[in-house]
């Protein structure tokens, strides 16, 4: 008998957006979405949140970290929920 092949469900992942960070050293732009913030920020410190004054991100051409001053612009961040739309 032959296998059944299972349905792929396509999971919509959200877009929380991103961060644009600029480094001064090589005068280069660049973008890193919230979700790879946030497993850099579990990684290092245990929680995540949409914060960068502790969080480690370095440069894609110099490899040089990135101060939070640094940030130019944070875009499309996640919409504010209220306590009554929570699902507990």
């Amino acid at each position: 008998m032959g296998k059944k092949k299972k349905k792929s469900k396509r999971i919509q992942k959200e877009d929380f957006g991103s961060a644009e960070f600029y480094c001064a050293k090589c005068d280069y732009t660049f973008e890193v979405d919230w979700e790879t913030i946030w497993d850099i920020q579990e990684c290092t410190h245990g929680y995540v949140g949409f914060h960068l004054n502790d969080t480690y991100i370095s440069c894609e051409k110099c490899d040089e970290l990135i101060d939070s001053e640094e940030t130019v612009e944070v875009k499309k961040s996640a919409q504010f929920i209220t306590d009554d739309e929570l699902p507990f």
